[in-house]
C-alpha cells in the first residue's frame, strides 16, 4: 500500500483534474490524504462568506468520502488571499511538516510551471507544495521539525496537474471511475452552482446566444458538469495513447529521474 498526499487550494480543485485517479488509488487500497489550503469562503454569488465556510466544509468531506479518501486536512486560509495571508516560507513549512508527519510515497498538486494559471491560490499551493516535496528529505530545511521529533522524508513521486498542462508523461485510465469523479464534483454543490452562474455571466457579457445555458437554473448543474467532465476525460484519452474512453493526465517525476540511469529496468506502476 502506498501513501498518497494531495495538496489543493480549494475543495474541488483535485476532483476536476485528478478525481478519477484519486478514486482509483483508493480502490486499489492506497491511502489518500487531501490537504485543502483555503476555507472556500469566496466562491458564491448567493451565500455570505460565513455561510459558505460551513457549507463548503461539509461538501469537502462529502466529496472525499465518495472518492474513498482516508483523511482531509483543512488549513483554513481565506479563499483568494492565500498568497497574501501565508508568506511563502510559512506555507512551504506547513506543507513540509505534513509531509514529514504522513511520509507519503506520492505527492499530487498543482503544477508550478504550467502557464496561464490565473488564480493566486493555485500558484501559491503549486510553489509551496512542489518545493516542500522536493526538499523534505533535507535536514537543514525547517530544522525545528526535527527538533520536535519529526524525521526527514524522501518523496518518491511528484505528480502535477494543471488547467493548461505541459509535458504530461503519465496518463491514467479512469473508465471505471468517471462516475465516481463526477459524483464527487456534484457533492461540491456551492462550487458547481458558482461554476454554472459564472458561465452565464460570460454568456451575458458576450452577447452570444446559447439558449439552454441562458435559461438554466444554476442549481440544476448535474447535466452540465457531467457533460463537461466526460468531454474533458475523452480529450485526455485521445492524446494519451491508452485504449480507454476517459483518462486523466499528469506531469510526473519519479525518484528525481534516477530511472534514466537504470537502463532496461522498470518501476512498477501503482495505478
Amino acid at each position: 500500500m502506498k501513501q498518497v498526499l494531495v495538496f489543493e487550494a480549494h475543495g474541488d480543485d483535485m476532483e476536476f483534474f485528478a478525481g478519477g485517479t484519486i478514486a482509483k488509488f483508493a480502490a486499489l487500497g492506497h491511502a489518500v490524504t487531501v490537504v485543502c489550503a483555503t476555507d472556500n469562503d469566496k466562491g458564491s454569488f448567493e451565500l455570505s462568506a460565513e455561510q459558505l465556510r460551513a457549507v463548503r466544509d461539509r461538501e469537502l468531506n462529502d466529496a472525499a468520502a465518495i472518492l474513498g479518501i482516508t483523511r482531509v486536512i483543512p488549513l483554513g486560509y481565506s479563499d483568494g488571499d492565500l498568497a497574501y495571508d501565508a508568506p511563502p516560507r510559512e506555507l512551504r513549512g506547513q506543507f513540509m511538516r505534513i509531509i514529514r508527519e504522513l511520509t507519503p510515497d506520492i505527492v499530487i498538486t498543482w503544477d508550478p510551471h504550467a502557464p496561464y494559471e490565473g488564480h493566486p491560490d493555485h500558484r501559491a499551493v503549486a510553489t509551496a507544495a512542489s518545493e516542500a516535496a522536493a526538499f523534505s528529505h533535507f535536514q537543514n530545511f525547517y530544522p525545528e521539525h526535527l527538533a520536535q521529533g519529526l524525521q526527514t522524508h524522501y518523496v518518491s513521486e511528484h505528480w502535477f496537474f494543471a488547467k493548461s498542462p505541459r509535458d504530461q508523461n503519465k496518463f491514467v485510465d479512469i473508465d471505471d471511475f468517471i462516475d465516481v469523479k463526477i459524483g464527487a464534483l456534484h457533492a461540491h454543490k456551492a462550487q458547481m452552482v458558482l461554476t454554472v452562474r459564472d458561465m452565464q455571466f460570460g454568456l451575458e457579457a458576450s452577447g452570444l446566444s446559447v439558449p439552454w445555458l441562458a435559461s438554466l437554473d444554476p442549481h440544476d448543474y448535474h447535466a452540465v458538469i457531467d457533460k463537461q467532465m466526460r468531454a474533458a476525460g475523452s480529450a485526455v484519452s485521445k492524446r494519451s495513447g491508452l485504449s480507454c474512453q476517459y483518462a486523466e493526465g499528469f506531469r510526473r517525476s519519479r525518484y528525481n529521474g534516477i530511472e534514466s540511469l537504470a537502463k532496461d529496468q522498470l518501476i512498477p506502476e501503482d495505478v
